[in-house]
Parts: C-alpha cells; structure tokens; sequence
C-alpha cells in the first residue's frame, strides 16, 4: 500500500478526501459511455457499485481513455470483491440518477486512468464481503406485486419500480443492431413470475447482467430487482420492463418472502390454461362475484384490455353449445401439483417441467371434466368457455367418473337440461396477450334461473 494510503470503510469517507483504500464488492456494474469532449481524444466513463457493509454502499464513476476503460470494464464483475485506491470523495449529485443506482452514501468516488488504482483484493477476508451480494438494497417488504404492475396498465409506463420475482424462463441471447448508430447490442428476455396469476417480460440490454442470466435456473432463481423501468409493450399488449442504469438485482437475496416465493415457484403451474384452473381451485367463493356484465363487453375486455390482469364477471346468458354426447373426451386425469394432463397409460405428468418428473414429489392426479360451452345472450358470444369441474360436476349432478359410466342416451338427456336455458354463469377471464392471441375464460360456477330474473339482471349493452 502506497504512503500515506490507510484502509477506510465507506460509512467513514468525508468530502474531498482521496489518500484512502476502500475493500468493497461489485454490487452492479454499468456498459462504459462515451463522451464528447472539446479536446481531440475521446473520454469514456465507467459506473459501478461497491458495497462493503449490509448499509453502506456507493457508486464509482471511473473516467479515462475509450481503450483503457473498456479493458478494465471487461476485467471486473459483479461478485468481484476490489481494492479501489486514490479516489476522490464528493458529494454527489442529485441530477445524476438516471445512470446510476440510488444508494445509501452521501458521497460519490471519482477515479482517473492516470492517478487511480483498481485491482481484486488480495487479503483473505473476501468471504465476509460475499454475504452482501444477497442483501437487497431496499427495504425487505418495499416492492410491488406482478399483479399490481398489470392492474395499473400503462399509468406505471417510465415509472421505476421495485420487484420481488422467480425467474420463469431464460430467452436465448440475440443481438441488436440500433437503427442510428449501427452499434450491435446484445439482448436477453427473461419472463419472470411471483405468486400472482400473471408473469411479466424483462429486458437485459447490459452485455453483464445478460451473460449471469445464464446461470439463473427456472423455477429456483429468486430476484430483488430495485429500480427497474416499466414499459407498455404494444405488440404483447401487456407491461414489460427493462434493466437501466440504475437497476441493482440481488439475486437469490436472504429474506423471508424469497424463500416463499421460491417453494411456490418450484410448484406453481406456468402454461396460462393450468394458471387458470389453479386460480379457480383457490378463488375464495364464486358467489362473490356480483358484478353483471353482457357477454360483449366481457369479450371486448378481454380482447381489447390494456392489462393483462385476470377480472371476474357475473353473466347472464344461455348455453348454445355443449357437446356432452359427441366423440370428443370430456374427462382427463390431471396432475395435482401442476394441473397438467397424466398420461393414462404409465400415470406419469406430461408436464417436463412438473416436479413428479424430476422426482422431488410423488406422481398424484385426479380424474377431473374437460367441458367446453358456448355462453350467448342478445350482445353476442362467448365461444370456449372452460367449464371448471366442480362446476361442471354441480351443473350435471354427476361426478366425472360417474359421467364416464354414463350411456349415450343418458348423456343426450344431461345436455337438453341445460342447453339453451337461461343461467347466470359466473367468470373469471385471462385477456388475450401478444403470446396468447385468444382470452382464456373459465366458469367458476352456473346455475339455471327464472325469467324475471334473467330480464331484470341482463344488462342493456
């Protein structure tokens, strides 16, 4: 260590100052900038984050020639944990958020190519620094839920927020060339997931955060992203977001609600149709659902929303089309951990990604309907309708195993007892996205009413 140059930790740090050590780790870490200067040789800067205790963390901007800040950029990476010497301390500044995270220090560190010294710390106490990398930088309970972000639909769009989520899916790394500059720009879409029914698309444009998405697992990788940007993506039709210059993820972080987060994304189920048949298992009481709508004006919601938020509805409308006496089957075995179809033949899930599969739980499933109806009333259709099987079952008065010893004619006669009589079907409704061109609505419950009734409660439009 230089003369004069003594070890001091970041709480400890005073305007000005610059014969100091900081041992710290890499926390996040942005794409070098380059920026035009009056003189001849282009400047380039660097920004990072260091971290050296669970409430003290600070960021760096380190400036220098566009050859040399590149290099060192490449050299260090987030979990890197670094010796930074001659920086110099000031109070940073508030006009500066946009390129760089919010952070606990007063100060800001500067480092120059000519003066300043980086390198991996050396000593034998990086293990205590390696803890910090799973301690969010926010408050434990301070985000907001995915069902929170598409409920307000494009009023959050620019808006920086924080989220708690599991990784559902990693998307392959593709490249980018931008229309102005011509740069090549790599790009990873990572569709992410929390205990609400809905998912939601994240953007990695930084070439770092792009290359540790490899190492994120489904389904078992649980992240704190602070201060990622939302966005309303018109092909989708849903909100995404986007990792920016002031995002921190704090993978796998040490808190409660991760580890509860994670047990549920180890078990929930990810294809949109077993989402809603999950959600209908576990909504509270259908008879809750009071709020009448036509089927047109559930049709134009569902197809047309700027949310990719479930909804519920009560209609009044009539049963026009139901096969039960056809040839198609009407009853499946579905496994109970993810709602997905069981092969009848070996009794094992079809679901490759289904925990039964790889063994951490016993194969278990149940014979359940797999009735599709055609709901109508004088403002149109609703085609498709899923039919929930204890709806189906209290609609019937049968069982589905006790439907399948049924004869033909016994089913003929269970179909004319409700086709094209009035009812009052209760709904809840996934919209149509840019990946799911058709709205997913499934009956929680229906049962047949009189006619003063059905007059006074359908609505006009």
């Amino acid at each position: 260590m230089s003369a004069g140059i003594r070890r001091t930790p970041i709480s400890a740090l005073s305007h000005g100052s610059s014969d100091f050590l900081i041992v710290a780790v890499i926390i996040a870490k942005q794409t070098p900038r380059t920026i035009k200067s009056k003189s001849v040789d282009m400047r380039s800067v660097w920004n990072f984050t260091l971290r050296d205790a669970p409430a003290d963390y600070i960021n760096v901007s380190f400036w220098g020639s566009s050859i040399f800040i590149d290099n060192i950029a490449q050299n260090f990476h987030i979990g890197d944990v670094v010796d930074i010497i001659k920086a110099k301390a000031t109070f940073r500044k508030n006009d500066n958020t946009s390129f760089v995270p919010d952070v606990t220090s007063p100060f800001m560190l500067t480092m120059n190519e000519n003066f300043s010294e980086m390198c991996l710390h050396s000593e034998d106490d990086c293990a205590e620094f390696h803890h910090l990398l799973r301690l969010p930088t926010r408050p434990p309970g301070d985000y907001i839920t995915l069902s929170d972000v598409h409920a307000n639909g494009q009023a959050l769009k620019g808006k920086h927020v924080n989220l708690l989520v599991a990784v559902r899916s990693v998307g392959a790394l593709r490249q980018v060339t931008t229309k102005q500059e011509g740069k090549v720009l790599e790009c990873r879409e990572v569709e992410m997931m929390d205990q609400s029914p809905t998912c939601l698309y994240i953007q990695l444009w930084d070439a770092e955060m792009a290359f540790r998405a490899d190492n994120w697992k489904p389904r078992e990788t649980v992240l704190f992203i602070a201060d990622v940007r939302l966005n309303w993506n018109n092909f989708k039709k849903c909100m995404t977001a986007t990792v920016t210059a002031r995002t921190i993820i704090t993978e796998n972080p040490d808190m409660a609600d991760a580890d509860d987060l994670r047990e549920h994304a180890r078990n929930a189920p990810i294809v949109p149709s077993a989402i809603l048949d999950q959600f209908a298992i576990s909504f509270p009481e259908p008879s809750t659902i009071n709020n009448v709508m036509s089927c047109q004006t559930v049709w134009n919601r569902a197809t047309n929303a700027e949310s990719a938020e479930s909804f519920t509805a009560l209609v009044y409308a009539a049963i026009i089309e139901m096969d039960l006496d056809g040839l198609l089957t009407l009853t499946v075995s579905k496994c109970q951990h993810c709602q997905q179809s069981v092969d009848e033949a070996i009794g094992l899930c079809m679901n490759s990604d289904c925990l039964v599969n790889s063994g951490a739980e016993r194969p278990l499933s149940q014979r359940v309907y797999d009735l599709r109806v055609t709901l109508a009333d004088h403002t149109g259709s609703l085609p498709g309708c899923r039919l929930t099987s204890p709806a189906a079952s209290q609609a019937l008065n049968c069982s589905p195993d006790e439907f399948d010893c049924l004869s033909l004619d016994a089913k003929t006669m269970l179909k004319w007892q409700l086709l094209l009589r009035r009812c009052a079907a209760r709904l809840i409704v996934l919209p149509a996205t840019g990946d799911q061109i058709t709205p997913l609505i499934s009956v929680l419950a229906i049962e047949k009413v009189s006619l003063p009734e059905y007059a006074s409660r359908t609505p006009m439009f």
